[in-house]
């Protein structure tokens, strides 16, 4: 039993997270990319990117093997390749899996970057088996996985021992939420964050899938045997969560000018707990 589901029930949950990011595979950087002439993007996830690559640099050594676990189309992983990094994606949805492929020629790399299609919880089917000097799950991907037990034995089969991994994972509670629905007098007015499985919005795109949310002792009970939680930050505290975004949009650089504050104040105690995601370090103890 995988998070207490049945094995059967763990083979529908994978297709169905197949089927629908497939069905928003072509479109999703159009949607979820950077922003760039006709294409819209999306201001605050390029931003949140940004800021999740920049602390990963400040952990990997300087062309590390890395393990992108979710990696959608590869937008992160192939920045990090074009830095030197080597990194190695994977992702349950096919669609997603050939759009990283099909954007390596973009980014100029012939090497640096692999992708493959496998589910987070089947790390112990992956083919490559390192050993890697990090791995990251970014933006909600493990609000998705029904088995984070055999994600945590899978990394401890692959990684270095004192390897960094960072996860950043919705979470149950979120004090922006909170403070504008208290300001437009709708405090009810506040995205569904159940504790159990349920249809919703999974990770920073409106793909509706099946997810749940995590405090962040909750998310760190299934890895405690292998790991060591190193610091947890609101990722992000006091920008917008990432399905009101149109918020962002509109007031980007008021934001960025309280950037100073929403560095220094996410990772401290009382506050880190309380971001639309957090993010956290686990240090595999090998």
């Amino acid at each position: 039993m995988a998070g207490g589901m049945s094995a059967a029930e763990l083979i529908e949950h994978y297709k169905i997270l197949e089927a629908r990011f497939d069905h928003e595979a072509k479109t999703y950087d159009v949607r979820y990319g950077p922003p760039s002439g006709s294409r819209p993007g999306n201001p605050l996830v390029s931003w949140l990117r940004d800021e999740h690559l920049a602390l990963l640099r400040g952990l990997l050594k300087p062309g590390a093997l890395v393990l992108d676990i979710g990696c959608g189309t590869g937008e992160e992983a192939l920045r990090l390749a074009q830095e030197g990094y080597s990194v190695l994606g994977i992702d349950v949805s096919p669609g997603m899996v050939w759009q990283a492929q099909a954007k390596l020629a973009g980014y100029g790399l012939r090497r640096g970057a692999q992708f493959r299609v496998l589910a987070a919880g089947r790390l112990a089917n992956l083919d490559e088996r390192g050993p890697f000097q990090g791995a990251y799950a970014s933006l909600g991907t493990l609000n998705t996985e029904p088995d984070l037990p055999g994600v945590a034995e899978g990394l401890h089969a692959l990684l270095e021992p004192g390897a960094p991994f960072v996860a950043t994972v919705m979470n149950r509670h979120c004090l922006f939420e909170r403070l504008y629905g208290l300001h437009r007098l709708k405090p009810g007015d506040v995205l569904p964050r159940p504790a159990t499985w349920a249809e919703g919005r999974a990770g920073a795109s409106d793909v509706i899938a099946p997810v749940r949310f995590y405090s962040p002792r909750e998310f760190a009970a299934p890895f405690a045997e292998h790991f060591t939680v190193e610091r947890v930050l609101a990722f992000p505290l006091w920008f917008p969560p990432v399905h009101l975004h149109a918020i962002y949009r509109e007031r980007a650089d008021r934001y960025r000018r309280r950037l100073a504050v929403e560095r220094r104040m996410r990772a401290w105690p009382g506050f880190r707990a309380w971001g639309d995601h957090f993010l956290m370090i686990l240090r595999h103890r090998g």
